[in-house]
């Protein structure tokens, strides 16, 4: 950090400290919204493949997050969706993607992230899955693409659909531009749950000749384990 933005922080802290957005506690770092401390009180998830854990896993070839879905990493996700907060995605990437090493995929060509429908994007003014795809992308240093998948309808809220619901309304969901044959694709995403819309990006991308395709998420609910 150079003398200037040194001196500027310094002024800032006296009037607005930069405290921890979960403890608030001050942070001396602004580049981050989260302190240590908090980090390390989020719970990791063992790093195995998860798609026994899932209801919907057509077309994935595995499935990884990072911590689960519990109180503090639910606040985060929450802010990063809806209180107006994109960087706290670019964050959340970096530190997924120094849990998880890209060397726990067979390989990986690129990074896409799940898309928003247009009219939902408007309403937020960004898409969180890209802001924590391009952390993660920055750890891996693996190129990340926003065009690889897009959002062709507008799908209702899946949280009181059950299962087949689920599958009926992602289908045919997501179109592929670009070439993807032979690619091996990791696509991000904030939450997993059942699986059906990573698993609704994953067939298409294999039908459009992805070699393979893999799905690494943030944080999964708890409960999954009792499944």
């Amino acid at each position: 950090m150079n003398l200037f933005k040194s001196v500027s922080y310094f002024f800032l802290d006296q009037v607005f400290p930069h405290i921890c957005l979960l403890c608030n506690k001050f942070m001396e770092d602004h580049s981050n919204a989260l302190c240590l401390d908090c980090w390390q009180n989020f719970k990791p998830i063992p790093q195995s493949n998860r798609l026994q854990n899932m209801l919907v896993t057509d077309g994935l070839d595995a499935a990884y997050s990072g911590w689960y879905f519990i109180q503090g990493i639910d606040d985060v996700i929450h802010s990063l969706k809806y209180s107006d907060r994109a960087k706290l995605g670019l964050e959340l990437g970096h530190q997924l993607g120094q849990l998880i090493s890209p060397a726990t995929f067979e390989s990986v060509d690129v990074l896409t992230a799940v898309p928003l429908h247009r009219v939902k994007f408007r309403d937020r003014g960004y898409n969180q899955a890209e802001w924590i795809s391009k952390g993660v992308a920055d750890i891996w240093q693996i190129p990340f693409s926003k065009q690889i998948l897009k959002r062709k309808r507008f799908t209702i809220s899946q949280t009181t659909l059950n299962q087949e619901e689920r599958k009926a309304n992602m289908a045919d969901a997501f179109r592929v531009y670009g070439n993807v044959e032979n690619k091996s694709i990791v696509i991000i995403d904030d939450v997993l749950t059942t699986g059906s819309t990573m698993s609704a990006c994953a067939t298409s991308l294999k039908k459009a000749g992805a070699a393979h395709v893999f799905a690494l998420t943030v944080s999964a609910p708890l409960v999954q384990e009792q499944q």
